[in-house]
Formats: structure tokens, C-alpha cells, sequence
């Protein structure tokens, strides 16, 4: 490697590491497979003894992949073609299925790759190849059904209404169209009829049902929400599994995949526990609240909204999801899987909330598809989501319906922005058990027979696998927490408004929620590195105020944020902006941006609300567009109507918030494809950073790195060579903290590790 006046030219991809272990060493230069990536492997054809073996053998020995996830796929239409493809044969879950499964695993054992366990046929996860839907639909996903009419008031008022026996009766409310009072009929009501003596005014009157099994595209699948019904669905799947191959659970398969458990396309998606939920947590009628999942029905709507969104999210991480997660625990397996959209700005219509979601799942997982770039400013929600529940693997679900003509450079830039981004475990999408491009049901072909992509999946899977084993584990510094806006984005969520909005799916936000256009700020334009934390995690002692500092509070994954972000948005729990005022009160560093709160996402304490913000700022609603103001702590609460580059970089600068990495001596060609993005890492005691290029130009100049960072040295990534780096310049500024300087350069589309020793001595 030539490197001359202090520049370090890179003509790949390159890493810079600094590392003294020998085991680590030989792990670089041929990484085990438990790093490398393991496509979906599409079971699109007949299965044959032959023909399993020699492809399983050929993943590893001409793809270079660590192993396959194996995904069975029925007849079905191709993206985007519309024409007809093939299935698998034998059937699903049949003897002759599972001779050919035997046959993966005893290739895989001998070769020394794993099988990971897809857990049904095609997707979503969780209707059995379409039994549960024939056997038991009483098990399947239930949909809010609201029947209403109007009537004039001051009279007796006599309805025949009768729920039918696939819906089960939640509530049956009337609200005065003018004075939005709700009234919980049930005691007028007897199941088969409606006598009530309406008092004077208009009168909607409303029945609401949980409706199972309405058909249409995922009328199939199990509620997710519903225990029993979850557990029926994982013994017709994952115990037909557990019965043919326990032995071999926790050697050659490590990890089960569930794959689009949410309700994406069905916001009405409901379950009737969250009736009962809803009175124990609240201590109030859900009947009378009802309503406001379509209405305003007063000062009271958003507080309703967010207690029945919450209870359906907290629902769908302790349904399914948890449920797959203790079963593949109990047989020393990890758990692996995604919701849909879960890089989208709106959780609350497509699963619920992404930071509760992978609570109890091992390896939070994204999946990047259609096209480069797509939900890139939401990645950080599933990586955060990992760092929250101090979860040592983030999985990527990469390339699905792609276009079929996708080339390796994106191949590249695609894996480059989600490793950056906390991702350290890779699963392409994907290898098809027929390569016929007429029979590729999803493109793109990612594979040895691929004539695109074929001739680099090699030095890509290497490239992949070195990456993934210096990312994986450790703890990620970030000094920025961002505020989840949740409670704002389920305040202003009514049944079906992301439908009638007119925009892509789990797109439509709130007036002012602007939580992905600070990602994307921070990731892409000022490099500020940051953490999604949730409203709650700052009053269950997840994340706790230490002086200046907030801590995420995790035995590996600590981090301590130097401020913390607000996005904008009307509602928040007043219990956590009062240990953000506290945080404040006592030297800690707040920015909010777009507007402020004024509501409480709990029943009854709009007034704290407003109070808290009154007591920082001096006023309820500020005129101002740019605020800040200090404390004789030394807080600072700054406000921002319009974040953008400029002023959240001048703010950030203003508070004293040092950037980890700075770019300012870097020229950063302007954004047309790709972007130079870093994440920075500590494990083992070394300092580890990564940077990408996935721009279409090569990147040189100066990057500074705080801290004192020595004994550094080059890794390669595709030859495995290394060698030491000694060009470096040291400052201290008059606070004593060190910085780090180096110049740089490294071509388009590539990467490279900066990782040595750092202290401040």
C-alpha cells in the first residue's frame, strides 16, 4: 500500500484497525462462516437430493456464504412482470418435504455452514401454508368493524343490531355530534337489540366488533396478538421442525427468521384483549373512548388514541414476536425477524412501535427493498432498537425486488449503508433453487449463476464477513439522544388516515414530527452519530440523567449522550418531559425542534404540559423561530422551528457538543448517489471506526478524530494484509481534550476502519 505526505489511498475498499490478538488476526483473513452472509435461499422448483446438495455446496465453495435461510415459495406472480412463476414441490411440510430438509442439514453439517430456519411458506410469517385459515379461523387476524347511524335525539330510540359468529362485540357507544359527549350504551343494549332514550341533540351511535377471518390479501394470517392463537400456528410450523430436526437446533441451525409479522395495508388490525387492557392500564370505559379512534371527541382524543395504539403495539412484541423468541431460546437458537416497513416513519399503522417491537427478539432485523436508498433515514430505528436492548447483532434483510439488472456496485452500496448504520449480519435476498430467470419470482438472482452479480459474490461475501465480525458487539459511541416521537405520530392516528392520506405506505406523519429529517441531518449531512431512545426509557431507569450526561444504562452497549434531540410534535408523556425539565434544571443540554408539546399523552395533565414548557422557555408557544436560553446549572434549552444543516450544526456547536468525527477539511462531493457516513465502536479495547464512500466520486482530505488515537494499522479487507499507520498530528485544546488528524482518500464506493488506542493523556 503506497502512502505518501501523509495520505492514505485506498484503491478498494479498505480497514484500518489496530489489534493485537492473533485469533482476531487469522479471523480476518478468513473469516468463519457464522459472519459471512446467508441469503434466502427461494425453494421455487422440485426438490431433489442432488439438486439440494450441489447448491448448498456451491453457495459455499463459489458464493462464499456462511450458509442459507431456507424459504419455501408458492406459485405466485414476478415482480414486477406479472407473469406466472412455479412453486416448490414436494409440499410444504409434507414427509417428502422434510427428506429434502434432512438433506440441507447433512450438507450444511458436513460442509460446516448453518441452515437458518424460515418458519413458514412465503410471506408473512404465521399462516401455515394457509392451514391455520382452513382449520382454525377463529385463530386468524381480527379487524376493528364499526357499524354506525345517526339519529335525532329527545326520544326512545329501538335498533336491531346483531354481531355475527366471526365477530365478537368490544363496545357499542353514542356521541353527541355537538358537544362530542360519548355515552357507553352497553347497558341498553342486549346483544340482538338497541333501547336507548337518546337525550336531545344528534346522536351517532357507533357498534364496534373484532372481525376475524374478512378474506383479502392477509385475511390467512394468525392474530399475532393472540397467544392461543400464536401458539396453535407455531406447533403446525415450528413444531413439525422441532419434531424432525431437534438435534439439530443449535449446531448447524442457530437462528429461526420470522419474516413481515405486522399489519401493513390493515390498520384496522385489532384483537378484543385490547378492550380490557385498555380499562385496567386507564381505570376508564374503553366504550367511551371507542370513538376516538375515528372521531375528535374532545380534549380527551389524543390521550385515547395513544393508550389503545400503545396497548396494540405492546401486544404485537408480546405476541408472536415473543413467542418465536422463547421457542428458539429454549432450543439454543436465536430468533431473527422484521415487521413491515420498519424503516418507515409511521410504526403506528404498520406494527405498532419498531423500538418495542424487537424487545424480545434476538437479532433486531431491517429489510431493505425495491430499490437503493429506500426508508435509509429509518435504519437507525432498528439499530437503535438493538443498542436500547443492549443486543449485540442488527440483521439486514438486503436486495429484495430490487431490479433485476442490479449491478455490483450496488451490491456494494447497499451493504456499506446498512453496516454503516449498526447492521453486522447480512442476509441477501436472494438465491433461487431455479435460476431460470422466468422462474425468479422476486428479482434480483444473487448467486454464483448470476452473470451479473456471480463474479464478485466471492470477494463481496469476504468483504461482508470481515466487516460484520469487527461490527458485531461492543458498544457504539453516540452522543446524541433522539427523542422517539411516538406519542405524537399515535395522538393523530385515526383508523385508516395513512390510507386516506394519498402517500407510500406508513409514510404520513403529523404536522411537524420530523424525526427522519434530523436522521437523515445528523447521519448524512453533519455526521453526528445518534441514538433513538424512547419516551419511556427515561422513566423506567433505561436511560437516566448523570450530571451533564444522559446514560443508556447496559452492561456492554453503554452510551452516554452529551444532549438530547427532541423532534417536533403536540403530544408527549408528561412524565417524561418532566425528567427532560429536570435533566435541564440540573446543567443538561436540550434542543427542540419544529414546535413544542402541549398536550399529554396521559388522561388528565395537559396542564403539566404546558406548565414544564412555560417554566423553560418563559411562554406556552414561542413566536420565535430560534430560542435559547441557560440555566445557572449551566442547562441550555435551545429551540429550532426550522432544523436544518446550518442551524443544527451551529446549535450543537454553540452548547459545546464536540463532534466525534469531523469532516470540515474533507471536501464531501454533494449529495447525488451515496453519501460518506461513519459509526464508531469500542470492544476489546480498541477504538474502532468505520467509514463508507458510497458516492460516485473519490473522497480525500482531512478527518479528525477526538481523542489520542495510537498504535493504528491498515487491515484490508479483500487480501487480509496489514500493516501499521505512524502519520498522524495530535492538538489539545484548552480544555485539555486531544484530537486525532489524519489525511485521507478513498474512491467511490468503498470503506475503511480507523481503529487504535485513545486516551486524553
Amino acid at each position: 500500500m503506497n502512502m505518501k505526505k501523509g495520505v492514505i489511498v485506498l484503491s478498494v475498499c479498505l480497514l484500518l484497525i489496530s489489534c493485537q490478538s492473533d485469533s482476531l488476526r487469522d479471523d480476518f483473513t478468513n473469516p468463519p462462516n457464522k459472519y459471512r452472509p446467508m441469503p434466502f435461499w427461494h425453494l421455487n422448483g422440485h426438490l431433489t437430493k442432488e439438486g439440494v446438495e450441489k447448491q448448498i455446496q456451491e453457495a459455499k465453495e463459489l458464493s462464499g456464504f456462511g450458509g442459507v435461510t431456507v424459504l419455501p415459495v408458492t406459485a405466485g406472480p414476478q415482480h414486477p412482470t406479472g407473469l406466472p412463476c412455479p412453486g416448490m414441490t414436494p409440499a410444504f411440510l409434507s414427509d417428502e418435504y422434510f427428506s429434502r430438509y434432512m438433506d440441507m442439514l447433512e450438507i450444511s453439517k458436513r460442509q460446516d455452514t448453518e441452515i437458518i430456519l424460515y418458519d413458514d411458506i412465503d410471506f408473512p410469517s404465521g399462516s401455515a401454508g394457509g392451514r391455520l385459515l382452513k382449520e382454525y379461523p377463529q385463530y386468524t387476524r381480527k379487524f376493528m368493524v364499526k357499524d354506525e347511524f345517526t339519529e335525532q335525539g329527545n326520544k326512545r330510540i329501538i335498533k336491531e343490531y346483531v354481531f355475527d359468529e366471526t365477530s365478537e362485540m368490544m363496545a357499542a357507544s353514542a356521541m353527541n355530534l355537538s358537544t362530542k359527549e360519548v355515552i357507553d350504551l352497553a347497558p341498553f343494549y342486549d346483544g340482538k337489540q338497541l333501547d336507548w332514550n337518546a337525550p336531545a341533540g344528534e346522536w351517532k351511535i357507533m357498534f364496534f366488533g373484532s372481525n376475524y377471518s374478512l378474506g383479502g390479501v392477509h385475511g390467512h394470517l394468525v392474530d399475532y396478538m393472540q397467544p392461543e392463537a400464536v401458539s396453535k400456528v407455531m406447533e403446525m410450523t415450528y413444531g413439525k421442525y422441532d419434531k424432525h430436526f431437534s438435534s439439530y437446533f443449535g449446531n448447524v441451525i442457530n437462528k429461526t427468521f420470522f419474516d413481515d409479522v405486522g399489519f401493513v395495508h390493515m390498520e384496522a388490525t385489532w384483537t378484543p384483549a385490547i378492550t380490557r387492557l385498555f380499562e385496567e392500564r386507564t381505570g376508564k370505559k374503553a366504550a367511551l373512548y371507542y370513538p376516538a379512534l375515528f372521531y375528535d371527541i374532545g380534549p380527551e382524543t389524543q390521550a385515547a388514541r395513544v393508550a389503545f395504539f400503545d396497548i396494540r403495539s405492546e401486544l404485537m412484541a408480546e405476541g408472536y414476536v415473543k413467542q418465536v423468541s422463547e421457542w428458539s431460546e429454549q432450543r439454543h437458537m436465536q430468533s431473527m425477524g422484521h415487521p413491515p416497513e420498519n424503516y418507515s416513519p409511521n410504526s403506528v399503522v404498520a406494527h405498532g412501535d419498531i423500538l418495542k417491537y424487537y424487545r424480545h427478539v434476538d437479532i433486531p432485523l431491517l429489510d431493505a427493498i425495491f430499490h437503493y436508498g429506500r426508508g435509509l433515514h429509518g435504519f437507525k430505528q432498528v439499530s437503535s432498537a438493538a443498542d436500547l436492548e443492549d443486543k449485540p447483532v442488527v440483521g439486514a434483510e438486503l436486495y429484495g425486488a430490487f431490479p433485476a439488472d442490479m449491478d455490483s456496485l450496488t451490491l456494494y452500496r447497499v451493504v456499506m449503508e446498512a453496516l454503516v448504520r449498526g447492521v453486522n449480519f447480512v442476509v441477501p435476498h436472494g438465491m433461487w433453487y431455479d435460476t431460470d430467470p422466468a422462474k425468479v419470482r422476486i428479482p434480483p438472482l444473487i448467486s454464483h449463476e448470476s452473470p451479473l452479480l456471480g463474479s464478485c459474490l466471492p470477494n463481496y461475501s469476504v468483504y461482508t464477513a470481515r466487516s460484520c465480525m469487527m461490527l458485531q458487539g461492543g458498544k457504539r459511541v453516540s452522543d446524541i439522544a433522539l427523542l422517539w416521537p411516538i406519542t405524537a405520530i399515535q395522538a393523530e392516528t385515526y383508523i385508516n388516515r395513512d390510507a386516506e392520506s394519498g402517500l407510500p405506505v406508513a409514510t404520513w406523519l403529523p404536522e411537524h414530527v420530523n424525526h427522519h429529517l434530523l436522521s437523515n441531518i445528523l447521519t448524512n449531512e453533519i455526521h453526528r452519530d445518534f441514538t433513538f431512545i424512547h419516551p419511556e426509557n427515561l422513566v423506567n431507569g433505561k436511560v437516566t440523567p448523570d450530571g451533564k450526561e444522559l446514560v443508556l444504562n447496559n452492561n456492554v452497549n453503554a452510551q452516554r449522550y452529551k444532549v438530547l434531540i427532541m423532534p417536533g410534535g403536540e403530544v408527549i408523556y408528561a412524565s417524561t418531559l418532566k425528567v427532560i425539565k429536570d435533566y435541564y434544571d440540573h446543567g443538561g443540554k436540550v434542543i427542540a425542534t419544529a414546535s413544542l408539546p402541549q398536550r399529554s399523552a396521559e388522561f388528565g395533565r395537559d396542564g403539566e404540559v404546558r406548565e414544564m414548557i412555560l417554566s423553560i422557555i418563559g411562554k406556552e408557544d414561542p413566536a420565535d423561530d430560534n430560542l435559547f436560553i441557560e440555566n445557572k446549572n449551566g442547562g441550555c434549552f435551545a429551540f429550532i422551528r426550522n432544523a436544518d444543516k446550518d442551524n443544527l450544526e451551529k446549535i450543537l456547536t454553540r452548547i459545546g457538543v464536540a463532534p466525534d468525527i469531523s469532516f470540515e477539511d474533507m471536501p464531501i462531493p454533494p449529495h447525488n448517489i451515496g453519501y460518506v457516513n461513519y459509526i464508531h465502536k469500542q470492544k476489546e479495547g480498541k477504538d474502532i471506526y468505520f467509514f463508507t464512500n458510497t458516492t460516485e466520486k473519490s473522497v480525500s482530505g482531512e478527518i479528525t478524530l477526538r481523542g489520542k488515537v495510537k498504535k493504528m494499522e491498515l487491515w484490508n479487507p479483500h487480501t487480509g494484509e496489514t500493516e501499521k499507520i505512524s502519520k498522524l498530528e495530535y492538538s489539545r485544546s484548552e480544555n485539555g481534550i486531544y484530537t486525532t488528524t489524519m489525511n485521507i482518500s478513498f474512491p467511490a464506493v468503498s470503506s475503511v476502519f480507523i481503529v487504535g488506542n485513545t486516551s486524553n493523556e
